[in-house]
């Protein structure tokens, strides 16, 4: 049986193998799911090594991208490698969690709802400039740049009026300092505010004392109901297995029941907003 991460190689290179013939027979990506029967957004997936298609799919793929017998073969030979390994029907596992975010956005126009909880920090979607480099600690001047340029690919995202959000904030993470009241200050207020300035964005409060049931130890994103992303060091696990997919949609249902309502939420946000501010103009005139 293959380990894992051999598995990961093959199914890049078995992406990698199919998006050349798909250009050798100049065929977009587009056309080229259309007559495999795919969507556009299942084919890009699997060209970029995030989604494990079928043997079956592989079949359709060989066949309509006009593969000669060697390259079919060896087509055959990668996806029966894969669906010997276990693990690699369950999670892809991608290093680089920066690049593989980016990645994953650009694969978002088919993708109808976006749910995100984190319980120790505002879910990523949501985070201020200022947040999201205090949150991260020290980066060069490059992942810098990326993390920005990825802040305002997802800020893009949100106001596409085909998408739909619903974020989970955890009042303990709201009670973590993540760099100074002034900064604390302005992400609890702008919080408050997503409803307004995306109508199709929802934020709600999970009280401290809530019993989610169960525990969350970790932040996780929902995309289109069908595949599950963690962002774990050093990289993104993504999630596609409808049993492993499951577990995190039963999670969902639990913060929707313990959260509190879109207008409980942003006066709680305000709260702690002006409550930061206040600790903010303390350190100002002690300074």
């Amino acid at each position: 049986m293959a380990r894992s991460d051999d598995a990961q190689h093959d199914l890049d290179d078995l992406g990698a193998l199919l998006r050349v013939h798909r250009k050798k027979a100049q065929l977009t990506g587009t056309e080229a799911a259309r007559r495999a029967g795919f969507t556009q957004s299942k084919l890009s997936k699997i060209e970029n090594g995030v989604l494990l298609p079928s043997p079956q799919d592989v079949r359709l793929l060989t066949t309509t991208l006009g593969m000669d017998p060697g390259a079919t073969a060896h087509a055959l030979e990668l996806i029966d490698r894969l669906q010997d390994d276990s693990a690699a029907r369950r999670i892809v596992v991608r290093r680089g969690a920066l690049t593989e975010h980016a990645a994953l956005l650009a694969k978002f126009s088919e993708a109808g709802w976006v749910v995100a909880a984190d319980p120790a920090v505002v879910p990523d979607w949501l985070r201020t400039r200022e947040y999201l480099l205090a949150a991260a600690g020290p980066l060069s001047e490059r992942n810098i740049r990326a993390a920005t340029a990825l802040q305002r690919k997802r800020r893009r995202l949100m106001a596409t009026p085909s998408l739909r959000f619903e974020f989970f904030v955890f009042e303990q993470a709201m009670r973590t300092h993540v760099g100074s009241a002034r900064i604390m200050s302005e992400q609890m207020l702008d919080l408050a505010t997503v409803g307004e300035r995306h109508p199709d964005a929802v934020v709600r409060v999970i009280p401290r004392e809530a019993g989610v049931t169960p525990a969350l130890l970790h932040g996780f994103e929902i995309h289109d109901d069908r595949q599950v992303v963690l962002t774990l060091m050093p990289g993104v696990v993504v999630i596609t297995s409808e049993d492993d997919v499951q577990p995190f949609r039963r999670m969902v249902d639990s913060l929707r029941a313990c959260a509190l309502s879109e207008d409980a939420s942003r006066r709680c946000l305000r709260r702690f907003g002006l409550a930061y501010r206040s600790n903010a103009l303390t350190e100002k005139f002690a300074s």
